[in-house]
């Protein structure tokens, strides 16, 4: 059982980027624009509008840097499991993969994550130093016994059915650690985009009510 990332879901994740990458053209049109117009005459709906406009440049750029971050670790990244062993590469942090080849006669014990909303379960293997199994950090060999698995992306439901699947495989002596239906991996749906435009609305209408009410 393999999971990667499909063209499509590549295909999405460029969709994704470019549109970012046009809306953050767009707001640094904006902030040109709205230079322009404070040059003019200061006023407090221009230095505003200067200010959102910069913001969500700077938002942007950044969502749009981690877009194509995605896809780069997407074109890279992969989940495996055979007759024998699991085998992980993924991102890690500074732009470095970890990767592994657990051998199921080797593993010790499963944990599930318990991190809401975050799909992953750590792999334990044995002590022993002649053991075949081996964790990389790009190509440095490293000496620790956990392996964190995470999903980047892959489905839930698919995510799930590897997990599964690797439960199923392991030897009856594995201890499994963990709820039975991972609940606490569900994700909740974001709202974050609708708490930042009610606070720019709301930015904009207090400080106005307040000059109003000076002004009066």
């Amino acid at each position: 059982m393999r999971l990667m990332a499909r063209e499509e879901d590549i295909y999405r994740l460029m969709d994704q980027r470019d549109q970012s990458l046009c809306c953050t053209g767009f707001c640094l049109a904006a902030v040109v624009v709205s230079i322009y117009f404070l040059m003019q005459e200061l006023s407090w709906e221009r230095v505003y509008f200067l200010a959102v406009s910069g913001i969500g440049s700077i938002l942007l750029s950044w969502h749009t840097w981690k877009e194509n971050r995605r896809i780069m670790e997407a074109g890279c990244c992969y989940m495996e499991l055979d007759g024998e062993s699991l085998a992980v590469c993924q991102p890690e942090r500074d732009g470095r993969y970890e990767s592994c080849r657990l051998f199921y006669s080797e593993v010790e014990k499963i944990v599930e994550g318990s991190r809401k909303g975050i799909p992953e379960f750590y792999v334990v293997v044995c002590p022993d130093q002649d053991r075949e199994s081996f964790i990389l950090l790009d190509d440095e060999e490293q000496a620790r016994q956990i392996f964190c698995v995470r999903s980047l992306g892959y489905g839930d439901r698919e995510f799930k059915k590897f997990y599964r699947r690797l439960r199923w495989e392991v030897p009856g002596r594995v201890r499994i650690i963990g709820t039975k239906n991972q609940s606490a991996w569900d994700k909740k749906i974001s709202h974050a985009w609708v708490y930042f435009f009610m606070g720019i609305i709301l930015g904009y209408l207090i400080p106005k009510i307040f000059l109003l009410w000076l002004g009066s």
